[in-house]
């Protein structure tokens, strides 16, 4: 099949969608052909006409009906890699261009960060792109990528210098300046509107999405490192005191999935890079204090209950105060910025010390334009291939499998990511 360009950015006059197109103007290889795709061909030249290149070539532009499959698919066989920026996926063209991906061989990369829409779109489509070859990379976005590639180069680290599995992996976001878009609202209240907090909670739940079953019964239901008290507060040396991630439930199903990836066909036939049996997650929030902590993630319950079951309240926040395709300007995003700190502690023996690894991982901007660049690079790093994705051959997979090449491109100097992994005491 020929391809005719080698990324197409769908979506790409969104809010992200922007911010994703200015970063490829400056990161992109001038040998790499792309296209702005979306509905309005107008909106698409108008952007494309802004463009400030810095190295990439020209792009084109690619209108297409985003109701229609067939245009949809003619896409997927025209570009080596959709890079898919419309949101909420779970109630726009998400699913459709997942299967036509999955069903041409297309390469793919979203940001979505939707659970039981993902859940879905495994359960009908992981073993076509499988068969297909379609590398379909899903939440490279800030809601996962820096606590999945964390948690990845923390269990790698552990493996090479003392050849050991993983018992545990706790990350936290230790600092953070940001503010939210419309996209990401948007997203959550579609997710409630089409499938309720049960079944977010359901497909977010410790492993759900991975490949390999694990049974209930071989789940821990806590770690190693000091858990949290009955108020949900947990302390551990080092990282202070924190209460759940507001993304715990995205980071949970893709770290759940990239830990089944890894494992190999069968818990009796590990990879050599496998996370190992008794791997254990759990994200964080670092907070000032127990008092902040438990007010915090009170405070974080209630909305999320207010939002599923006050309709209105949706409807107010979605269309008048969040709206599509809004975000925060420029001059907000210019002191934003965030940092995690992630430990990993080896798998020993009981009684025995073991080893444990911290994975600093810090970007000084906004996250919307890590997303855009993460976006980028993962596309990128699909067009180079040597990765555990393209080891495996296809599927859909989450940003770890793009392994130590992606790691390394994040940490480029146009990048801005800085990743720091060390060995602390047992």
């Amino acid at each position: 099949m020929t391809r005719r360009v080698d990324i197409a950015v769908l979506g790409a006059t969104g809010y992200t969608g922007r911010l994703c197109v200015a970063y490829m103007a400056k990161a992109l290889p001038e040998t790499v052909s792309w296209a702005l795709a979306g509905r309005s061909e107008a909106k698409l030249k108008t952007l494309a006409e802004g463009i400030e290149y810095k190295g990439a070539a020209k792009c084109s532009i690619y209108a297409l009906d985003l109701t229609s499959d067939a245009a949809i698919a003619e896409l997927a066989r025209s570009a080596r890699i959709i890079v898919n920026l419309i949101g909420p996926y779970v109630s726009t063209c998400g699913s459709s261009v997942i299967k036509a991906c999955a069903e041409n061989g297309t390469d793919y990369v979203d940001c979505s960060g939707e659970m039981p829409w993902l859940q879905d779109m495994i359960s009908k489509y992981d073993e076509i792109a499988h068969a297909s070859g379609a590398k379909i990379i899903v939440t490279a976005g800030w809601g996962a990528v820096p606590a999945d590639l964390s948690t990845y180069l923390a269990v790698q680290h552990i493996n090479k210098t003392f050849g050991l599995r993983t018992r545990e992996v706790l990350v936290s976001l230790d600092d953070v300046e940001a503010s939210f878009s419309g996209g990401s609202i948007n997203s959550l209240c579609g997710l409630l509107d089409n499938y309720g907090s049960a079944r977010i909670a359901a497909a977010s739940a410790p492993f759900r999405l991975a490949p390999v079953p694990r049974r209930p019964a071989d789940i821990a239901a806590r770690g190693v490192l000091p858990g949290p008290n009955i108020f949900g507060v947990q302390t551990v040396k080092d990282l202070g005191v924190s209460a759940v991630s507001t993304q715990a439930e995205i980071e949970t199903g893709i770290i759940g999935r990239s830990w089944g990836l890894y494992v190999g066909v069968a818990h009796t036939s590990q990879r050599p890079d496998s996370y190992g049996q008794n791997f254990y997650f759990s994200s964080r929030m670092r907070m000032s204090n127990v008092f902040v902590a438990w007010g915090f993630r009170t405070l974080y319950v209630l909305l999320v209950a207010a939002f599923e079951h006050i309709r209105p309240l949706r409807t107010l926040v979605t269309q008048r105060l969040f709206p599509p395709g809004t975000g925060p300007s420029a001059e907000q995003r210019a002191g934003h910025h965030f940092s995690y700190r992630t430990v990993a502690v080896a798998d020993t023996p009981d009684n025995t010390a073991a080893p444990s690894v911290e994975v600093d991982f810090a970007y000084d901007n906004d996250p919307y334009v890590f997303t855009g660049m993460t976006l980028t690079e993962a596309a990128l790093v699909l067009l180079e291939g040597g990765t555990p994705a393209h080891e495996r051959g296809g599927g859909i997979l989450t940003p770890a499998l793009l392994g130590d090449k992606y790691a390394e491109r994040l940490q480029r100097p146009g990048a801005g990511v800085r990743i720091d992994v060390k060995v602390i005491e047992s």
